[in-house]
Formats: structure tokens, sequence, C-alpha cells
């Protein structure tokens, strides 16, 4: 499978041994593999890896990627999962590669809340359910 959207390729032997490691429960592995799928084209694929890799740890972020899937809304789902607590936190994951790059003043700009980061989730369930119909699904 060829994944691309900025243009360069994947290292398809990292894909490889990352789905392999995620397959056999990996979830550092499992946070990678979707960083890279998303960042190379396949947005599909990664929303899959995380659910499966990180769902029960965060539904809540699972939940709210899942209705902005169903929406069409592929990139916002993406999104959702690479500012959730547990692929963000992910010490062999892109944003700790980048984190890892910065001067300690620096970083502690890029650094997040996990609280901040639940309520805006929660908020924003909050305001998707109803559309759905599923007024209770929060309670």
């Amino acid at each position: 499978m060829e994944i691309r959207t900025d243009g360069g390729m994947p290292d398809q032997d990292e894909i490889a041994k990352l789905r392999a490691q995620a397959e056999a429960g990996d979830r550092n592995a499992a946070g990678r593999l979707g960083e890279l799928l998303a960042k190379h084209g396949d947005p599909e694929a990664a929303l899959h890896v995380w659910a499966r890799a990180y769902g029960d740890a965060s539904p809540t972020t699972r939940r709210l990627a899942e209705l902005l899937a169903d929406r069409g809304d592929l990139r916002a789902a993406v999104e959702v999962w690479q500012f959730s607590d547990p692929v963000r936190q992910n010490p062999d994951g892109l944003h700790e590669d980048f984190l890892a790059a910065l001067d300690t003043d620096d970083r502690i700009d890029w650094e997040d809340d996990p609280e901040d980061w639940a309520f805006m989730e929660r908020e924003h369930l909050t305001t998707l359910l109803p559309e759905r119909g599923d007024e209770t699904a929060l309670a």
C-alpha cells in the first residue's frame, strides 16, 4: 500500500515493523504507526489503529473521533487522536520527537495540560451528541 500526501514516502519497513508490534499489543508502536499513517495520507487506517490500541484507555477520544469520522471529517477525527493523552504522551511518538528537539524554555510552550484537553473533548461531545439524538450518552 502506497501512502502519501506530503510528497514523501513513508519507510515501508518501519510501517511493517510498527504494524507487527501494534498487532502484538505494543501501544507505543501503535501510536507511532497511527501518526505515520495519518502524516502520509491514510487517516482511516490511522483512526483504526488508534481506536484499537487506545480506545479502552481513552473512550471519550474514541467516541469523539468516531462521531467526527461519521460526519466525514477525517481530518478533525485524526486531530482528536493526535491531541489525546495516550497518543500525545507516547514516548515513541512524533510529538515526543518534536519536543525532544526543543530547548527547555521552548518545550514548556508546547506541553499540554491533560485536564484542558479532556475538558475540550467533553465540550465538543456535548455539542455533537445532541445533533445525533444522543443527548443522554454523556450521562
